[in-house]
């Protein structure tokens, strides 16, 4: 009966994982080859988020891992404050997308 449980155990846990999407992004400051900067991952489950703050602004974003039906959104003020400047979906992965002054302070993951 131990093992049984074991193994039921073992498989919500796997499914758990399956269902899970890795969003992964890098960001860079001015100055910073896009892709060159900081990379943020999250692993996320659907209807949930990820969301942080960037210190100090950066100026560019590419999406270097995720699944479909997700999106960064990007914002000029810490705690996703002062309205999306950018967004993108998943599907652009590999995308380089920069600014030539540092204006993300914040981001949020969404699918």
């Amino acid at each position: 009966m131990r093992f049984i449980s074991l193994v039921a155990l073992g498989a919500v846990f796997a499914s758990n994982q399956v269902m899970a999407n890795n969003v992964a992004f890098n960001v860079a400051p001015v100055g910073t080859a896009c892709g060159s900067g900081t990379t943020i991952s999250c692993n996320l489950s659907p209807g949930k988020s990820c969301k942080g703050n960037l210190n100090p602004k950066q100026s560019s974003i590419v999406i270097t891992q995720a699944l479909g039906n997700c999106h960064v959104s990007l914002y000029p003020q810490n705690d996703q404050h002062g309205g999306v400047i950018q967004r993108l979906n998943t599907d652009s992965t590999g995308t380089c997308v920069f600014t030539s002054v540092a204006q993300y302070q914040s981001y949020g993951i969404y699918c």
